[in-house]
């Protein structure tokens, strides 16, 4: 058991230090996705992969001050959907889904008497959000990027289960009768370096599953917020360099 903690310890530790050497690179050259992630992976390492807030941030100030429109970063559609978290993380062993969950009725999840069911993620919805330990329970009816938006300006994020007593907690915090959006959802995306901690940073009404629009976009004006687009779309871009 110690050895596993270790083990898990470490782990933990390489990927913030894998995100701590990130040096970020913007381009100026107007670039399709593709080759732009070319350029990325001749002269440093690849388009930009962001992991929390702080990256995002990090992002926006690379970007020269006299360019206002969207850049390339390296998050593009990917080849099975797979479940994670609000905050980055991959999903775990733990789920409480309702009888006949999950369907292909929608990517994101709300709670309903502590059972959890897939729904549009455009659907306007409760929510609840957390700090440190405590859940709070937002009545506002808003769809789950926006709800996720939210929760990060004011408290943490929405929340992340790992386990039935945390389930039961947050059941215990929200009103009942209702369908509550919580941090899980379906992500069909991915990192073009296939780093697999699942931060998004979506801008409202976005992803929007348009076909033909692969590729994503970060706004150097919406405080950084990321939009599909075509990947034949021509924009500068952001790549990384491992330090």
């Amino acid at each position: 058991m110690k050895s596993l903690f270790v083990l898990l310890l470490l782990s933990g530790l390489s990927r913030s230090n894998a995100a701590v050497s990130r040096q970020y690179h913007y381009i100026k050259l107007q670039m399709s996705w593709s080759n732009a992630q070319s350029y990325c992976r001749e002269n440093f390492t690849d388009l930009a992969t962001v992991d929390t807030m702080d990256d995002v941030n990090r992002l926006i100030h690379s970007v020269d001050a006299g360019y206002s429109g969207s850049v390339w970063i390296g998050l593009k559609s990917g080849t099975e959907k797979r479940w994670g978290w609000s905050n980055g993380e991959n999903s775990s062993q733990y789920f409480n889904w309702a009888s006949g969950m999950p369907n292909d009725d929608g990517y994101c999840v709300a709670t309903y008497s502590g059972s959890w069911i897939v729904k549009l993620c455009s659907d306007g919805r409760y929510f609840v959000c957390y700090k440190n330990t405590t859940y709070y329970m937002i009545q506002s009816a808003r769809s789950w990027t926006d709800a996720q938006s939210y929760c990060r300006q004011y408290y943490t994020d929405l929340p992340t289960i790992h386990s039935s007593a945390e389930n039961d907690q947050l059941n215990a915090a929200i009103m009942k009768g209702y369908y509550i959006w919580i941090g899980l959802y379906r992500d069909p995306w991915e990192w073009s370096d296939q780093w697999d901690l699942r931060f998004r940073y979506w801008a409202s009404g976005q992803p929007n599953q348009r076909v033909g629009t692969d590729c994503v976009s970060m706004s150097t004006t919406d405080s950084g917020k990321w939009s599909q687009e075509s990947c034949n779309v021509l924009h500068p871009f952001i790549c990384y360099e491992d330090h």
